[in-house]
């Protein structure tokens, strides 16, 4: 589950793309596939739509920690941002989120749901696609596995990978398409030689320090009375509010290479750690991070998770970046606006909870042992190397991706609302492809001389 945070990315990450071969993928020209899923609560604008499927909405109920670290953020020299998909994506605020009434507006919720009746629609549980079926080296249909039965379904013009970073490669080199080399050692006959499958791994690394407030208002206590707020009213702890900073390591830089994240409670291991107390915890991670790493298969079975290294902070220039990141998140920690709502730091820095100081060393040793993915793993299935500009894979036939393993590099922010503008860009070229088709279809052709 995502935390409902829409951003897009920076203009910039689109116009590299689009630098490097990735036709029709510019900041311009993805824009209006952002806007068209949007139905933005502020209303339509440049850089906003209206009407769309996915809700995207202001916060209903903002802690007063969160208003607070926004105000340190600005106390510490950076600008107040109100909206991170507008003119510019510098600066600290709070984040809107993917919200209809205080509720989660999820993908399913905002695309499946309204399709369900469609008669072009069917949708298959408790299933698992486990290799694409070839006539030569066009995709002929799906081998699935349906509630324990072995089924083919048969594909009239084309298949569409949306299995994300690390499942998408995964069905390509269970179908043959992939290294041959690494096919062969698992027992798979190459059908396609596509040593790029698969790599090209990218995630955005962070941390999160944890500092004990001195009031609980807003943490997420799963209450009746909770519930039946959040239910009837749209609002109250339930209704999940983050904040943001987008933030620079050096002033040459003409885009963010950081990018914070800030919630109440405590986060720790992951997430995973039981703690009531009262906290706020924010972090950056790293925008564009420079680590690669690879999904491998583990084993020619479907049903075996594939192998996965991500080599996260093993380029030193990721390392000096979330260095600088948590040593800013440190600063904001020390600014009037938000010190007063913290207690004392020696409890959280006891408890592992921040670094003991904020030297190199120190700060290194805190990342090291906190470091986490914000799970926006992307790249695997890249524009130029393993798909073409319209998501066609190359070297066979009828099979597209469409997911965030597309991404030649991963985007400046959080990887859902670019995960559907995807969808949105590939929609738009099957009905244009379409189109052709027919037209092509009733052209009447001149009799030979």
């Amino acid at each position: 589950m995502n935390t409902m945070v829409y951003t897009r990315g920076h203009p910039a990450d689109y116009d590299e793309w689009a630098a490097h071969g990735c036709e029709g993928w510019s900041y311009e020209e993805v824009l209006p596939f952002f806007r068209r899923s949007e139905d933005n609560e502020r209303g339509e604008s440049r850089y906003h739509g209206i009407g769309g499927p996915l809700a995207v909405s202001d916060a209903r109920s903002v802690p007063t920690l969160l208003e607070a670290w926004v105000e340190s953020a600005g106390e510490a020299g950076h600008p107040q941002n109100s909206d991170f998909n507008g003119p510019t994506q510098d600066g600290a605020g709070l984040y809107q989120m993917t919200q209809r009434d205080g509720l989660r507006c999820s993908s399913a919720t905002a695309f499946i749901a309204p399709a369900r009746g469609r008669e072009n629609l069917r949708i298959l549980t408790s299933t698992q696609a486990l290799r694409i079926v070839w006539s030569g080296t066009t995709a002929a249909g799906v081998e699935v596995d349906h509630q324990g039965e072995t089924r083919q379904l048969t594909a009239a013009r084309e298949i569409i990978l949306s299995a994300g970073a690390y499942l998408s490669p995964q069905l390509l080199m269970l179908s043959g398409v992939g290294p041959a080399d690494h096919l062969r050692a698992v027992g798979i006959e190459p059908l396609v030689d596509a040593p790029h499958v698969g790599a090209n791994l990218q995630d955005h690394p962070g941390c999160f320090l944890s500092y004990l407030a001195r009031r609980s208002e807003g943490a997420a206590v799963d209450t009746p009375a909770n519930e039946e707020r959040l239910r009837q009213h749209g609002d109250g702890p339930l209704t999940w509010t983050e904040a943001g900073l987008f933030a620079h390591t050096r002033d040459d830089l003409d885009a963010p290479d950081l990018q914070f994240h800030a919630a109440t409670g405590v986060f720790a291991d992951e997430g995973l750690a039981d703690s009531t107390e009262a906290a706020l915890s924010f972090g950056p991670y790293v925008t564009r991070p420079r680590s690669r790493g690879r999904v491998w298969l583990r084993s020619r079975l479907p049903h075996a998770k594939p192998r996965i290294l991500h080599n996260y902070l093993s380029d030193p220039e990721d390392v000096r970046d979330l260095r600088e990141g948590v040593r800013m998140a440190m600063r904001i920690a020390e600014q009037r606006a938000l010190s007063r709502e913290l207690r004392d730091a020696r409890r959280s820095r006891e408890a592992g909870l921040i670094p003991r100081s904020d030297s190199d060393p120190d700060i290194e040793d805190f990342m090291r042992r906190t470091v986490f993915s914000f799970f926006h793993p992307s790249g695997t299935c890249a524009m130029g190397s393993v798909v073409d500009s319209e998501l066609r894979v190359h070297g066979v036939q009828g099979v597209r991706v469409a997911d965030v393993s597309v991404m030649p590099t991963l985007i400046r922010g959080n990887t859902n609302a670019p995960a559907i503008m995807i969808g949105e860009r590939l929609a738009e070229l099957i009905t244009a492809g379409s189109a052709r088709t027919r037209r092509s279809e009733h052209v009447v052709q001149p009799p030979a001389r």
